[in-house]
């Protein structure tokens, strides 16, 4: 009996969980069509970017200068400002499409003159320690030569005089200390040039390439642009 009684009970129990279920459902209010248009998802509809093309250099597409096509590129590398072209032209010391290869058109000029580009390289952080230590490097083969030469020149007469004590000819110490001066001399001018070798060709490596470049854009049907320089 107690067990039959326990099973009615659960019965009336979800009997009664349904039917108020069944109240919450036809309780709630039917939807607004107006309002389940509004809240439908529309796809988003994805512009093409080749329909909006930019700068490759600065990502953008002012109306204050308009894009050119001045290289082989295709797609939406194609197009670029000049402006930006030449900066990095100029930048990169280079006159030729680093993608495509295509050389540009274009008139070099040097940035700097030559006691300009001097003084600029001195002044460098970069070289200025390299070139104060061969400095005193210089100088002080300068002075440790000139200390040499004077010795040698000056008392030759000497060594002369002391050789000929010692039974040897002065024309042989004569010749001895010349050769011996011009082997000391050619070794401090042999120093000296390496020393500025390995400051001018760098110097003169950079002072070729610094140069200005203004591209000359010829007539291209894409980007419709008249023969000038700019």
């Amino acid at each position: 009996m107690y067990h039959q009684s326990n099973i009615l009970t659960k019965k009336m129990s979800d009997k009664l969980s349904c039917s108020k279920s069944n109240n919450d459902l036809a309780n709630v209010p039917k939807s607004n069509p107006k309002v389940s248009e509004a809240l439908e998802i529309h796809p988003i509809h994805v512009v093409p970017s080749n329909l909006f093309p930019s700068c490759r250099i600065c990502q953008t597409n002012t109306p204050n200068e308009r894009l050119i096509s001045p290289c082989n590129c295709k797609g939406t590398l194609a197009f670029i400002h000049l402006s930006c072209l030449e900066r990095w032209l100029n930048q990169s010391g280079r006159n030729f499409c680093e993608l495509c290869n295509f050389r540009y058109e274009a008139i070099e000029t040097q940035r700097y003159g030559l006691c300009e580009s001097l003084r600029l390289w001195i002044c460098h952080p970069r070289h200025r320690h390299h070139i104060r230590s061969d400095f005193v490097i210089a100088i002080l083969l300068s002075l440790v030569t000139s200390g040499l030469l004077f010795v040698c020149i000056y008392g030759m007469d000497y060594f002369a005089l002391q050789a000929e004590r010692l039974g040897l000819e002065q024309n042989w110490i004569r010749f001895s200390l010349a050769t011996f001066l011009a082997i000391i001399s050619l070794g401090y001018i042999v120093s000296i040039f390496l020393l500025l070798r390995d400051h001018l060709v760098p110097w003169y490596a950079w002072w070729v390439r610094t140069v200005n470049i203004r591209l000359q854009i010829p007539h291209r049907r894409d980007n419709n642009i008249r023969p000038e320089i700019i």
